[in-house]
């Protein structure tokens, strides 16, 4: 299959992807309830076995128009230069459930303990329901004060009809994921961006308010989400995952 796609950056970019896939001999590879699925690369040829193209396509987006996303994205000489630096990243869509575990078990965290705690939370390479996480003994992965917030909002999700998120607004969206213990403001957008599918979430951690502050002067939660809006919408999420490869790149000082 010929597409527009760096699939290292794609997974390899902090995105729920590298918590959960595998990578061996240059394939990523992941075991699923109908079997294992392996994706790999050579020039602009994706391949793929053990599972079907519908699922690749809609895993790594391959519908999204990149051309059309990055018309949006160069409007600025920062965006322009990442666009051209990482040319092919793309944004993944993934199970909402896993994704929220995944970013709660980010809270103050980094990438290799995220990778970590999330294995460790698999069984048989699947993530618990939210029924059996929210009883399960959780204290070999590690999570600290993360396992009390998993606990609660496991037990949460399982009396609720989830899915229902992913049929509101973006803002009613959000909102509702709030509700969720130990669910704030960048947890929400990152279920919202990789779990859900909203493009116009903008998840704001410590290397989006570094990037912000370095290419653009602007600080504070509020006045960052405001000129991502303006300057990107409705692609505010692909912006954030350009910015915040660029900024762990260069690490300005601010």
């Amino acid at each position: 299959m010929r597409t527009l796609l760096d699939l290292r950056l794609t997974m390899e970019s902090g995105q729920p992807p590298q918590f959960f896939w595998n990578k061996t001999d240059g394939k990523y590879w992941r075991d699923f309830s109908h079997g294992r699925c392996y994706l790999w690369q050579s020039g602009d040829e994706l391949f793929f076995s053990g599972c079907d193209e519908r699922q690749v396509r809609e895993f790594l987006r391959l519908e999204d128009s990149l051309e059309e996303i990055y018309e949006v994205l160069s409007g600025d000489a920062v965006l322009a230069e990442a666009v051209q630096r990482f040319r092919g990243l793309r944004i993944t869509k993934n199970d909402p459930w896993e994704t929220l575990v995944a970013f709660i078990c980010s809270i103050n965290n980094n990438i290799p303990r995220i990778r970590r705690n999330v294995q460790c939370l698999l069984r048989n390479g699947q993530m618990p329901r939210p029924e059996e996480l929210a009883g399960a003994k959780l204290a070999h992965a590690k999570l600290g004060f993360r396992e009390r917030y998993l606990r609660e909002t496991a037990s949460r999700v399982s009396s609720m009809d989830f899915g229902r998120i992913g049929r509101m607004g973006y803002d009613e969206a959000k909102q509702e994921l709030m509700k969720l213990p130990g669910v704030g403001e960048k947890v929400a957008d990152c279920v919202l961006l990789f779990g859900f599918g909203y493009l116009e979430a903008f998840p704001v951690d410590v290397w989006i308010h570094r990037a912000m502050r370095a290419y653009y002067g602007i600080s504070g939660v509020r006045k960052i989400r405001q000129f991502a809006r303006e300057q990107w919408h409705p692609y505010e999420g692909y912006a954030q995952q350009y910015l915040y490869v660029l900024v762990r790149e260069h690490r300005p000082r601010v």
